[in-house]
């Protein structure tokens, strides 16, 4: 065993490759003497013939039953017969369906499908009859008669021809037989023999197939581990590993993607931290340089440090916020709470930036929206996150709208909608995804974490709400937010 462990995978292959070469050449010795045994399917093929005789005769008692107990029920109407009448097809029926199942054996399928549809076409007869008897209505009792006898001697004539197809089914099968064995005889030995020959070409393709790929993925993933992630596999080698290797390229994508994405997130955050930084450094800076300054502007200096040092502390809880909500580990204080005071603290909140810019708000929503459930603080702090996301892209002068409104499947929506730059529509999806943000933000030199959006769609998510994103480019942007009751 330990031996084994030691090998390569082109040495194992090769002894996996050997063991299946013993096994196959004893399964052909075995198959060699098993062939011998193949005349005695001619056994077989006689008991499939009784079986199929047996059937045959069967069938003509069953077909008399029919008959007597149809022509005494046309006499006397007696509802007891008829049933009989219908038994007897019943085991007709039974009959036909077992000689069915051994039919392909001795070729006679087509008999027997002939016999089918003539008993039924008699039972179609009988049946239409026995509603003309049941209701007193004249018929037409000699063509009934005329066509159900025709029906009967057709199935009397394909029971005589089931009969003859049986005995020459059998002479044929058991004949066919022989030959067979005796070609299949002389085949397996030239097999056995061929099969000791070929086997070790085989087994080295084989062999050469599976490694050569591996080298290949073996070298790329290398490249891989050395921050190369272009130039995906394309290589031709059984599924297994083709499998592997769209595995691989997927893998190279992704670690290339969360390269970028980390780029992109540090790029963002050195950007989003440098500035509160050397803001405060440069406070800090001034108030060294000049500690004698006044209390006015002393006050402003440190009104200015506290504001960056908020900011600072606010990007910090975003991140924090969102890995607890991507671990599950926030616990949601769920009670029934009415949306419109969370909208217009959202609004009234960053007033001071929105009135600086000329930005208007709308309120689109009247009457009365019944509370719902949900964890007050949370979708405040989504609401801020999406109302701050339609300032922020709104232009100068533009006008941000919120609408509120029932959901019609019961809780309520409430809608977002800015006049930005608008968002594409490949990336609805991914602005949802931290450190995502659509093509046209970046176009336009609107610098962000790409943080808020999704700490939002968790924070919905979690309350068993949805939110979602419509827009085109240049028509701005509709940020709408279901919450069930």
């Amino acid at each position: 065993m330990n031996i084994f462990k030691k090998l390569t995978v082109p040495a194992r292959l090769v002894v996996g490759f050997s063991a299946l070469f013993i096994i196959t050449t004893s399964v052909t010795v075995y198959s060699i003497i098993k062939l011998d045994q193949f005349n005695r399917a001619g056994v077989r093929m006689l008991e499939a013939g009784a079986t199929m005789l047996a059937c045959k005769d069967r069938l003509g008692e069953a077909l008399l039953s029919e008959i007597t107990f149809e022509k005494k029920y046309v006499i006397s109407k007696e509802r007891e017969l008829y049933e009989r009448f219908a038994e007897a097809g019943k085991e007709f029926a039974r009959t036909l369906d077992q000689a069915r199942g051994i039919a392909d054996v001795l070729g006679s399928k087509g008999i027997l499908d002939n016999i089918a549809r003539s008993h039924a076409r008699y039972a179609a007869l009988v049946e239409e009859e026995r509603r003309y008897l049941n209701s007193g209505r004249p018929y037409p009792l000699d063509r009934y008669k005329a066509e159900k006898g025709l029906s009967v001697d057709t199935i009397i004539e394909e029971i005589k021809a089931l009969e003859l197809a049986i005995a020459a089914g059998t002479r044929t099968g058991i004949e066919a037989l022989g030959r067979s064995g005796a070609r299949a005889l002389r085949t397996a030995m030239a097999m056995a023999l061929f099969s000791l020959a070929f086997g070790v070409v085989i087994a080295w393709s084989v062999t050469r197939s599976i490694t050569k790929p591996l080298s290949i993925i073996k070298k790329r993933t290398g490249e891989i581990a050395r921050g190369k992630f272009e130039d995906p596999l394309m290589i031709s080698s059984p599924p297994e590993i083709e499998e592997l290797a769209r595995a691989v390229n997927i893998m190279s994508a992704q670690l290339g993607e969360t390269e970028k994405v980390k780029s992109d997130f540090f790029a963002l955050m050195t950007h989003e931290l440098r500035t509160p930084l050397a803001s405060m450094k440069a406070g800090i800076t001034l108030l060294q340089k000049h500690p004698e300054r006044s209390g006015d502007e002393l006050h402003r200096v440190l009104t200015i440090m506290s504001e960056e040092c908020n900011r600072l502390i606010q990007q910090v809880n975003t991140l924090l916020d969102l890995s607890k909500m991507e671990a599950g580990v926030v616990d949601l204080d769920m009670a029934l709470c009415d949306i419109k005071p969370l909208l217009k603290k959202a609004v009234a909140e960053i007033e001071p930036l929105s009135a600086s810019r000329d930005i208007f708000f709308e309120f689109d929503y009247s009457g009365n929206i019944a509370p719902v459930r949900m964890d007050h603080e949370r979708v405040l702090q989504a609401i801020r996150n999406i109302v701050g996301n339609a300032v922020k892209y709104s232009p100068d002068g533009g006008k941000v709208t919120i609408s509120l409104r029932h959901a019609p499947a019961g809780g309520l929506e409430f809608a977002v909608t800015d006049s930005g730059p608008g968002i594409p529509a490949e990336d609805h999806e991914a602005i949802f995804d931290k450190y995502r943000q659509a093509d046209t933000s970046a176009r336009a030199g609107i610098m962000g974490t790409g943080l808020g959006l999704a700490l939002a769609k968790h924070i919905i998510d979690a309350q068993g709400g949805r939110i979602w994103v419509e827009s085109e480019p240049g028509k701005g942007s509709t940020f709408t937010v279901f919450l069930p009751g």
